[in-house]
């Protein structure tokens, strides 16, 4: 009885190792990963990176599972960080086609696992959609409006979306839609649907 006794508690020792031993390994990952994303930040808030090699591994592993070869654009156009409306996001350029290209928005709040957010945008005929290739994105600062262009080269018209974050949901909101018939670069935008301010009936403004 003292020997089953032993083993029994010879066994429980050994499981409660085996169960413990990814837990730390865990905390310990967590612990890394965010002085990984500390040190890459160093206290800013905006700021670009222009290697790969220096990017927090839970991005790059989000990009991977995304599809996005940002590795071949890094150097020519940085990954941008920042924190519009409170919301840290990281904006990557990747290659959307065999030609075309596009950036991807990520939200990077949490930084063990960064999320990669859709846009909504015009779906030909009718209706909208949501993407997570909206095409190439600015930051209008004062604004506080981002704007994504597509086909903005010699053959292809042009639309553009214009985006406010929603800092409540920490997704892009659709306020405007702009349109250029015109191919290369003649500059001639029209507004073909706006957002307009709107309240549920009954319910003051």
């Amino acid at each position: 009885m003292r020997f089953t006794g032993s083993l029994l508690s010879r066994v429980l020792i050994a499981a409660m190792f085996i169960v413990g031993s990814p837990v730390v390994t865990i905390g310990q990952d967590s612990t890394d990963t965010r002085r990984e994303w500390g040190t890459l930040a160093n206290g800013r808030t905006e700021f670009e990176v222009s290697d790969a090699a220096s990017l927090p591994k839970t991005l790059a592993f989000a990009l991977e599972q995304a599809g996005c070869p940002y590795k071949d654009e890094i150097e020519k156009e940085p990954v941008r960080f920042m924190r519009p409306e409170g919301i840290r996001i990281a904006i990557v350029l990747c290659r959307a086609g065999t030609v075309s290209y596009s950036h991807q928005v990520f939200d990077v709040s949490s930084v063990l696992k960064p999320r990669l957010l859709e846009f909504p945008i015009l779906a030909h005929p009718g209706g909208f959609r949501a993407t997570a290739t909206p095409g190439w994105i600015t930051w209008d600062k004062e604004a506080k409006v981002f704007q994504a262009e597509t086909g903005s080269d010699i053959s292809v018209a042009g639309l553009r979306h214009f985006y406010r974050i929603d800092p409540g949901l920490g997704r892009f909101v659709l306020v405007r839609v702009e349109y250029n018939p015109h191919t290369g670069n003649k500059n001639e935008w029209t507004t073909i649907w706006e957002a307009s301010d709107w309240s549920f009936p009954g319910k003051p403004n």
